[in-house]
């Protein structure tokens, strides 16, 4: 009996069939698995706001410390993931020494599957609500980054549009730090070179701020934002009523979803 094999031209013509389809499948299969990913951030986000929630239901709705630099009086720093921790379930995180360090992972509600450094600490909280300090002899000294404004943490009732104004979200991380992120916002979304900086107007603009990086002194335009790390160039962002939602990168509304929300901006935040 006579064996008629594929001729070239029909291997040639499957070959590229088949490269087509791979063409066509692969961005479909990469997208799905960063929506996956981005849907996990969310959920990991959610967590946070819950926890959140239940912290201002205990503090008599005040805002966890979003920084507190404490070490000359009580030989450690005071920083919201610390203290919403007992209500995240995640087991003990009081310092760094517990997690978020070299030797051991962060807590994976606090992770985020599309970070660079997925082991680290990816989420930051807004300095206008969380505050900045530091301590000062046995009394703390609030004051934002931009060195203009005291900057205190706020109670719940102080916002005026709390379904409007975000607390947490990704943020820039940095291999200086075990991969994590600053533990605050301290720049305006999309500002460039920091307070007094305009704003990103162009792609290679944004570009050149949202990324990761290494060496603070040399990168502060890109340190301390929000970092759309997600499909579509959005970040997962939780707000102060707790809801999480993601958005577009530039379509964060400066100062509104930023600090107070209301009709009575703060002029030294752009």
């Amino acid at each position: 009996m006579l064996r008629r094999g594929f001729t070239l031209i029909e291997l040639l013509v499957v070959i590229a069939i088949i490269a087509i389809l791979a063409a066509i499948l692969f961005p479909v299969f990469a997208q799905a698995r960063e929506n996956a990913r981005k849907t996990q951030c969310a959920s990991n986000a959610r967590q946070v706001g819950m926890g959140t929630q239940m912290y201002l239901q205990d503090y008599e709705e005040m805002f966890p410390i979003g920084y507190l630099d404490a070490r000359p009086v009580i030989g450690r720093e005071i920083i919201w993931h610390f203290l919403i921790s007992p209500y995240m379930g995640e087991g003990q995180f009081e310092s760094y020494a517990d997690g978020a360090n070299n030797q051991r992972p962060a807590p994976a509600v606090r992770s985020c599957p599309s970070a660079t450094y997925r082991s680290a600490l990816s989420f930051s909280m807004s300095e206008r609500v969380g505050g900045n300090g530091r301590m000062q002899g046995a009394q703390p000294v609030w004051q934002c980054s931009n060195g203009l404004n005291p900057c205190l943490p706020l109670s719940q009732a102080t916002l005026t549009h709390p379904a409007e104004t975000i607390v947490y979200g990704d943020g820039t991380q940095n291999a200086e730090w075990a991969g994590n992120c600053g533990a605050l916002y301290w720049w305006t979304p999309g500002l460039l070179n920091g307070w007094g900086g305009n704003p990103a107007r162009t792609e290679a603009e944004w570009d050149l701020i949202d990324r990761d990086f290494n060496g603070l002194a040399a990168n502060l335009r890109a340190a301390f934002q929000v970092r759309y790390r997600h499909g579509g160039k959005t970040a997962v962002l939780v707000w102060a009523d707790g809801h999480v939602k993601a958005m577009r990168r530039g379509s964060i509304q400066v100062p509104w979803n930023w600090q107070l929300g209301g009709d009575q901006p703060d002029p030294n935040i752009r």
